[in-house]
């Protein structure tokens, strides 16, 4: 069965007949696709996953439901999400409230429409991304006086430090899920940390084996075969940090740069809200890196001293092919599903 989704709440009926044993395909898609062979119910979802080329990606009904977290008190719960239904992240944060016999709501990017939702329909817990959750306080009213979620989960990209501070800053006594996962491997991490790291034992639940290779990540296949996830992981004794995509790394004179990591960085300088870097093609180098940056709130009208602190700072922590070779201004909207846009 193929079945269009406009809003979150339009999948509690999916689940109803993923529950009786019935696959599902969500959005649309030729009609001859089909769920793998196997026993038990399967949901598809069309997805660029890690590798950018859209593909139907099929998951488990068994799987999907086993990552779901009830308990008494999240009985009822209402929800609220900008993930779009047919992907994986929707998926699982209106399973959640499905699952629980609550409700959600959809989102979007009229800040000033949330956060009226958050005082006429308060939700009990928050499903989106870091960059999503940002936007969301910076265009947060003085005068505001909505309640604070009870639970706020964050995925669809990496956490950031920075962000990370801020957000246990705002919401000093709600609780924090943070997950990494993929569509090919589904949650791959999960910790209620913000400073960016996640326990190995949160990946050996899921992963008993795993290792990574040249600095990416790699899971066993069904058939025993490494495959690597691309994602680049770094590992402290019995801690993983995400730095970024395998992809989004620049070749500057040969040598490669993790943009995810430039932007990283750059986003602990004070002044710099958010921070993106991207490669530009260049006759001299092959490529440059140019960042893109959102000033902080109240630093908007000092341009100039921003990028004199980005420049001193950046040229200090970062070696020089990895120094960004030009600047430019921008808020950084969420993209895609609310994720970063790149």
């Amino acid at each position: 069965m193929i079945y269009p989704t406009p809003a979150l709440s339009d999948l509690f009926p999916v689940f109803d007949r993923l529950d009786c044993g019935e696959s599902v395909l969500l959005g649309d898609a030729p009609s001859e696709t089909s769920p793998p062979v196997g026993s038990g119910a399967w949901l598809g979802v069309r997805s660029s996953g890690s590798t950018g080329i859209p593909k139907i990606i099929w998951r488990r009904w068994e799987t999907l439901r086993s990552e779901v977290r009830s308990t008494p008190a999240k009985i009822g719960w209402h929800w609220a999400s900008p993930f779009r239904p047919d992907s994986f992240a929707g998926v699982q944060a209106a399973l959640q409230a499905w699952a629980t016999g609550g409700s959600i709501t959809s989102l979007d990017n009229r800040w000033d429409q949330t956060w009226l939702l958050t005082r006429t329909n308060p939700w009990q817990a928050l499903s989106c991304t870091p960059t999503y959750l940002d936007l969301l306080i910076q265009n947060e009213a003085e005068s505001d006086t909505s309640p604070d979620p009870v639970q706020i989960t964050l995925g669809g990209e990496v956490l950031r430090p920075a962000c990370g501070a801020r957000f246990g800053q705002r919401f000093p006594t709600t609780r924090f899920t943070v997950i990494y996962a993929s569509a090919e491997w589904g949650i791959l991490l999960k910790t209620h940390r913000l400073d960016g790291w996640y326990e190995v034992e949160s990946l050996e639940r899921r992963h008993p084996r795993w290792r990574i290779q040249d600095g990416v990540l790699e899971l066993p296949s069904a058939q025993g075969v490494w495959c690597g996830t691309g994602d680049q992981l770094e590992q402290q004794g019995e801690l993983l940090r995400v730095i970024g995509r395998a992809d989004r790394v620049a070749n500057v004179g040969g040598t490669k740069v993790n943009l995810d990591e430039v932007g990283r960085i750059a986003e602990c300088i004070p002044g710099i809200r958010r921070a993106l870097a991207v490669a530009e093609a260049s006759p001299i180098t092959g490529q440059i890196i140019v960042l893109r940056y959102a000033p902080d709130v109240g630093s908007e009208t000092d341009i100039d001293g921003i990028e004199h602190r980005l420049f001193t700072a950046l040229r200090q922590l970062l070696p020089k092919p990895a120094w960004p070779r030009r600047w430019i201004r921008d808020e950084l909207q969420p993209g895609n599903n609310a994720k970063r846009s790149i």
